[in-house]
């Protein structure tokens, strides 16, 4: 966890301050102007590069989810929008221009800014849904016109943004007489949208990391386990990691959603279990066996923490989130001291020979219908677990939150509570 938050900063540091440093250090060397205008450009800049870099983050670099997790490189992409948008906000109020390309250019891409933050947050994001029921329940009815595939085409739309920023640059005179600015502002162009061009149409349409359905199983009526026989030369996964899963065939979307290994890691196959709830997951009960599987990933920080960890390891499943811990809890039985907490809406329906055998195997169970309550978990844990203990918490995000809350009442520290919550 140290190294998770130097790799953290570190990439904050050369994400939002070093990047655009090049060139804001060439325009004002090579530009005449007052304090008040350079400055101005200057946040103009900031705000250009920070948006190049948020679409970079959309497609998850392996080089920076692989160190800080795919929740923390989503609230980096998150955050780096708003503080672009706060720089296009003063680059706008303190900058003036007669030319109408440059003013309407300008004015466009910061409305469609704040248009795309303001839909982001709503639809695309748990900052308020997740902390409001009220602001949820709104939020699901509106879903029904502005669905997940809908959303995501609608945040393409920052390509419309980094077009017309690119347009307001250069038809600036003055700006084009700056040695060497605009050739190193389109290189900078050139090489963000490359590097998401390469992400979605080449290593997305690369169907090496990939596999066919081979299991399709109603565990109950709401929940469906899949299985994915994979290709050979598909990546190997770990305990309680997640794949963004696309599947390849008639009567379902191919856009990618995230799932998490319920399998212990095998080379030749890997299975979900996915709650039929959403719009994209009432129809998964419908692919059939045979069906092409892209996998993105596997993503997760979990296995490499617990397997570094000599603390006390708490697996907390809320619902369907026991799938990931079942994985962690069967490649971990007998060779750390492990704990596994599961509050489910039926516990009898699926997982109970599962359960049976990890007890068997030296992992303390406890297993309850409807949530814990404090005064529960405060008997169920250990004092060393509440002191050292490692909690790995997965679940929905407004329950994982909820979750967190209650355990740091008992005492337990932010720092032992683990979650990969992937909305911001």
């Amino acid at each position: 966890m140290k190294l998770h938050r130097i790799y953290l900063g570190i990439i904050w540091l050369l994400l939002a301050a070093i990047l655009p440093m090049p060139l804001i250090i060439l325009l004002n060397v090579g530009l005449v102007d007052s304090n008040n205008h350079l400055i101005a450009y200057d946040f103009g800049i900031l705000a250009y590069v920070w948006w190049l870099a948020i679409v970079y983050l959309s497609t998850r670099p392996k080089w920076i989810t692989s160190k800080i997790g795919v929740p923390s490189t989503y609230m980096m992409h998150g955050m780096l929008a708003i503080f672009a948008i706060l720089a296009a906000t003063i680059h706008k109020f303190s900058s003036t221009t007669f030319h109408a390309i440059i003013r309407n250019t300008g004015n466009i891409a910061w409305y469609l800014e704040l248009f795309l933050i303001i839909y982001a947050i709503i639809f695309l994001s748990g900052w308020i849904s997740d902390r409001s029921a009220a602001f949820r329940k709104i939020k699901n009815r509106l879903e029904k016109v502005f669905n997940h595939q809908l959303s995501v085409w609608i945040h393409r739309l920052n390509f419309v943004v980094i077009v017309l920023i690119w347009i307001h640059v250069n038809v600036i005179p003055r700006i084009a007489n700056v040695p060497y600015f605009v050739l190193i502002f389109d290189i900078y162009t050139l090489i963000f949208i490359g590097l998401y061009a390469y992400q979605k149409f080449i290593v997305d349409a690369d169907m090496r990391n990939s596999g066919i359905v081979s299991k399709s199983v109603a565990i109950t009526p709401q929940i469906q386990q899949l299985t994915i026989k994979l290709n050979k030369k598909a990546k190997n996964y770990h305990a309680g990691d997640f794949y963004f899963v696309s599947f390849r065939g008639k009567g379902i979307s191919s856009e990618a959603h995230p799932f998490s290994v319920l399998s212990k890691p095998n080379k030749d196959s890997v299975s979900f279990i996915i709650h039929r709830v959403g719009d994209f997951t009432k129809k998964i009960d419908q692919v059939k066996i045979g069906t092409k599987v892209h996998l993105d990933g596997p993503y997760g920080l979990f296995d490499i923490e617990i397997k570094a960890s000599e603390d006390p390891i708490i697996l907390y499943g809320l619902g369907t989130g026991i799938a990931p811990l079942l994985s962690l809890a069967k490649e971990y039985a007998g060779k750390k001291k492990i704990r596994l907490i599961w509050s489910t809406n039926s516990k009898k329906d699926y997982f109970v020979d599962k359960i049976e055998k990890l007890a068997e195997n030296n992992v303390e169970i406890n297993v309850k219908e409807h949530r814990f309550s404090d005064d529960e978990l405060n008997k169920i844990l250990t004092i060393p677990e509440k002191r050292f203990g490692q909690f790995y918490i997965v679940g929905s995000a407004p329950i994982v939150l909820k979750v967190r809350e209650n355990l740091k009442k008992l005492g337990i520290k932010d720092s032992q509570l683990h979650d990969e919550h992937l909305t911001m």
